[in-house]
Order: C-alpha cells, then structure tokens, then sequence
C-alpha cells in the first residue's frame, strides 16, 4: 500500500534536530521542505554551489527517492526519516566508497541507541541496514554520490532512508525473491519514534565515523567497526557483479571497504556487487 502526499499527518519541525547535536559539524545548516522529489537533488545542486561540511537536506516525503543501482525508495508522508548530507573530507576520490559503510554503520548504531527494542539491527554489505528476529528484512537504503577528479573528492553527498514510523500495512512488497523484504522500526517494536532526535543521534554518529575515512589507520578502525555489525560475514553468499555471479562465503570487509569471498576457485575482492544471503535450506 503507497500512501498518498495529502494523506494527513502533523508537519516535522525539523529545525528541533539542533537540540539533538553538540559538538559536531554535520547538520550546520538544516534545509527542510514538507515534499521533495529526492533530498538528493536540492543536495547536489548545493554542493556544486559551495555548500559546506555538514549541510543537510530533509524532508517530510519524498516522491521520487532513488537508491543504489537506481533503484526506486518507496515513502509515506510523515512516517520516515529521509536526508540527504553534504560531506567535504580531505580524501582520494577512490576512498569515496567507503562512506557507504560509514553511513549503515552510524544508521546502524542510532537506531540502536534510539530503538534498543528493535531486534536483529545489523548490515548487509554494503550498505541496507536490516533489522527483525531473522535478521532479513530491510530498515534504511543508502545512496553516495560524489564529485571530484582521481586525486581529490571535492565532495561527497550521502543519502539516507529509513523506515521509523510506519506500520505493516505501509510497507511495500518486495520487488525481487532475491532481496530482503521491509519492515520498519515501529513494525518490529510497536513503537513510535521522533523522528529530529533520530536525525540527530544519526548525524552524531555519522559526524566521527566518516573523520575515519581521512587516515589509513582510521579506515582499518571503519572497516573493524562495521564488520562487528556487519550480518553478512561469515553467510554463504550469492554475489552477482558486471562479470558474472559467485557463490562463496563472506570472509571479511577490507580496509578500502571491499567484501572478501572464500569461493571454490580461491578468494574473490567485490568492490561494487549485489549480494544475497544464501539460506541455510538453499545452500
């Protein structure tokens, strides 16, 4: 079931996610808009333009969202948490993937700071965060576009959606056998949440995670912290990439982000792939 735009719900005072930060540079500046095709769009225009550090673009519903591999984000009018951020780091445009993990895992840590009765909050590489007693189905979709030549990322702006408030009857059906289906905060723990102080607990995590991309010795940290989350690892794992599928068994995250595969033929580096965990019925 897709709820429409003018279904009613009470506006997000989005401006009150301030409260929620101390001593952190992302969320400086807060754009909001009860409707945007995309936070994308109004980000990226921005970023072009100069925007700093740290400036967010947020919204109430999105109508065209888009996530990885262009695929469509489904949402309901005032139920969900969906931004966009825009991010200057001091980094070779190649470590530009690396902010998708940075981004699942401070999702997945707000979440569990916000939501400790959500069961099952963990990541499927690289970045859909899951949550449920089976760990499978889908919470938040990431999105990280950037900009820059091969030496320098000018910038980088990351998009999240997270499903927060919506019931069971809002959730869309899944659109392939291969990929989890959703399910939302409120579905697993019968719960409402705010959705600023969410913001805020979300951007407060990213805010020190992605200050690791910036030395080799804090992407091995990233790449350690985001395995402890990471539910792929260690799963029979079907990998599908521009040069064929795999079946293997996810080994390790590496420092650069990269999932490792122990395949038949020997180990296997993906650095941008589709992965599906292979149950144990179907192994």
């Amino acid at each position: 079931m897709r709820a429409a735009v003018t279904d009613r719900y009470d506006p997000i005072d989005w401006q009150g996610t301030k409260k929620f930060l101390s001593g952190v540079s992302l969320g400086c500046e807060i754009f909001s808009a009860p409707e945007m095709p995309s936070t994308q769009i109004p980000a990226k225009e921005a970023a072009r333009n100069g925007a700093p550090h740290g400036a967010v673009f947020v919204t109430d519903f999105q109508s065209s969202g888009r996530g990885r591999r262009d695929r469509g984000w489904h949402s309901v009018p005032g139920r969900d948490l969906m931004f966009s951020v825009v991010l200057r780091l001091g980094i070779e445009r190649r470590h530009a993937p690396l902010l998708n993990l940075a981004a699942a895992l401070a999702v997945a840590r707000a979440v569990g700071r916000a939501a400790p009765d959500v069961p099952g909050v963990s990541i499927k590489w690289p970045n859909d965060v899951l949550a449920g007693e089976k760990k499978e189905k889908k919470i938040c979709g990431i999105i990280c576009e950037s900009a820059g030549n091969d030496a320098r990322l000018d910038y980088a702006v990351v998009g999240i959606g997270v499903n927060v408030n919506r019931t069971a009857e809002e959730l869309p059906e899944p659109d392939s056998p291969d990929r989890p289906g959703a399910t939302s905060l409120r579905v697993e723990s019968e719960k409402t949440y705010d959705l600023p102080e969410l913001l805020g607990l979300t951007l407060t995590e990213l805010d020190g995670i992605v200050r690791m991309t910036e030395t080799e010795s804090g992407r091995r940290a990233l790449a350690d912290a985001y395995a402890v989350h990471c539910g792929t690892l260690g799963k029979i794992v079907r990998v599908v990439a521009d040069d064929g599928a795999y079946r293997g068994i996810a080994a390790r995250v590496s420092s650069d982000g990269a999932l490792v595969v122990r395949t038949e033929a020997g180990e296997k580096i993906f650095h941008a792939a589709d992965v599906v965990h292979i149950r144990p019925a179907e192994a």
